[in-house]
């Protein structure tokens, strides 16, 4: 295992280490999980963001067990009922 030093904003280093606190997860290990598959992708197939999407990064939080499938698939059925 290699150490790697990081530098972030005051503001952006305390929130992470909260955020890796509220979820029982060490930074280090949230760090690798969120660079893992920006590192996969070959350099080719990776795409800028536009401005827009840019934008809405880190604009929410979502509980560590939040389900997106459960909740996209409760929005799809409700719209196929009305």
């Amino acid at each position: 295992m290699s150490t790697l030093t990081l530098t972030f904003d005051d503001d952006l280093a305390r929130q992470a280490q909260e955020y890796a606190q509220r979820t029982g997860t060490d930074l280090s290990v949230l760090v690798a999980e969120l660079l893992r598959p920006v590192v996969a992708l070959p350099a080719r197939k990776r795409r800028p963001l536009s401005p827009e999407v840019e934008a809405l990064s880190g604009c929410i939080s979502l509980l560590p067990d939040f389900d997106y499938k459960t909740v996209l698939g409760e929005a799809i059925s409700e719209r196929e009922c009305l």
